[in-house]
């Protein structure tokens, strides 16, 4: 039906007598209900874009969310067995050995005798000569003991596989952030990380486009939208101050002008677009870097306000790390769930929901800035070809002024 509005107002003006000109050809429409039905299709292929990227948006981080699960219960049952642990424990992630290896038994002994002997040698004890060689040999045995456990156990601690920090473990690995913390023991355990992070990194990848794209999109229209009304607002202002003098010299027909603004919405929207007040393309609206800067430092503070509260950890510490697990960087220095075991589950899935809603984030104001250097990129080669255009054509126009008489 529209098509067929248009393809008349298109027959019309082909009609229309040469001697008319073309503003009051095209002040008369065929129906003025044309741009409201071009106006209504726009709308509701504008509000199925929308809800279909929703939809996907949604869909796609529901999946992520679900394989999280699923890899927090298969790497709880897999890594269960290092429970147990040896010894005792003193926290609710890690188990510390209890008993000693049979060299340190020895290398122990070894001390003890040095000192012995230290004592014999002194015929007459002075507490100075006696606490100094002492002293150097307990370094002795503290440095070897050290060492010796490094060499060794290689790790102090035993990790505690609960359903939550399994769950971080899983995102953190499909995420490629991976903190260090936390790694599995057993063989089935390591096999089962390869394969999960083989089907989960392209799905994260797959949730940062999808949805990186839709918030980006979204940010645009929004932005758009706000500029749109704060820029109509100026030119109105302006021009209800130009209108007394407008009209004490130039008469205006407010109804040819009218006519001639909705005819050229007309011919907008035979074109496949729609040209209103209230209507800014979003794929083309800018947003400035500094405007994107801002909405990332926002979420980083706003992140270290939260830990402060659950770890609590200083700003620093807090910026600290939503900065290197947003960035995908995980130095592991620091680690939710760690501090208190009564809200270590909570601490888990609220960092969880953090770091997946924020890497979502991040990937939009990539995207933002993305366009905004594509663009810079274009004016700078532009800029150098018109540079090489004028370099090239000053010495043709020197030759073609030297003629010769």
């Amino acid at each position: 039906m529209l098509g067929q509005d248009c393809r008349e107002y298109h027959h019309y003006q082909q009609q229309a007598p040469p001697s008319v000109p073309a503003a009051t050809a095209s002040s008369c429409p065929p129906s003025s209900s044309i741009l409201k039905k071009c106006s209504s299709k726009q709308k509701k292929l504008s509000c199925c874009s929308l809800i279909s990227s929703l939809l996907s948006s949604v869909g796609i981080c529901l999946l992520v969310v679900a394989y999280t699960v699923l890899g927090a219960i298969t790497f709880t049952t897999l890594e269960a067995e290092s429970r147990s642990g040896i010894g005792t424990g003193t926290g609710s992630n890690t188990v510390h050995t209890a008993a000693p290896p049979s060299d340190d038994k020895l290398l122990r002994s070894q001390t003890v005798e040095k000192l012995w002997s230290i004592t014999e040698d002194l015929n007459i004890l002075y507490k100075e000569n006696w606490t100094r060689l002492a002293e150097q040999e307990v370094l002795k045995f503290q440095d070897s003991l050290v060492r010796r456990y490094k060499k060794t156990t290689g790790a102090k601690t035993n990790h505690i596989w609960s359903f939550a920090s399994s769950f971080l473990y899983s995102l953190t690995l499909i995420t490629t952030i991976g903190y260090g913390s936390i790694s599995p023991r057993t063989s089935w355990g390591r096999l089962m990380t390869i394969i999960y992070a083989l089907i989960g990194i392209p799905l994260m990848l797959v949730y940062l486009s999808t949805v990186g794209d839709s918030l980006a999109k979204n940010f645009r229209r929004l932005y758009a939208r706000f500029h749109c009304s704060s820029s109509n607002s100026k030119s109105q202002k302006k021009t209800d101050m130009a209108k007394p003098a407008l009209q004490n010299h130039i008469p205006v027909d407010k109804k040819s002008d009218n006519m001639i603004d909705k005819m050229h919405n007309i011919k907008m929207c035979v074109a496949g677009e729609v040209h209103s007040p209230y209507h800014i393309d979003s794929h083309q609206q800018r947003v400035p870097i500094s405007i994107t800067l801002s909405v990332v430092i926002v979420y980083i503070s706003g992140g270290a306000l939260l830990f402060n509260r659950l770890e609590n950890w200083t700003f620093l510490e807090g910026s600290f790390f939503c900065f290197t697990s947003l960035g995908t960087i995980g130095f592991g220095e620091l680690v939710p769930g760690t501090i208190d075991s009564n809200s270590e589950e909570i601490s888990v899935f609220i960092s969880s929901a953090y770091i997946l809603i924020g890497m979502a984030v991040i990937a939009m104001c990539f995207n933002l800035v993305q366009d905004e250097t594509v663009l810079f990129a274009r004016k700078v080669m532009l800029w150098m070809q018109r540079n090489d255009k004028m370099t090239k054509e000053e010495p043709d126009a020197v030759a073609m002024s030297v003629v010769p008489s």
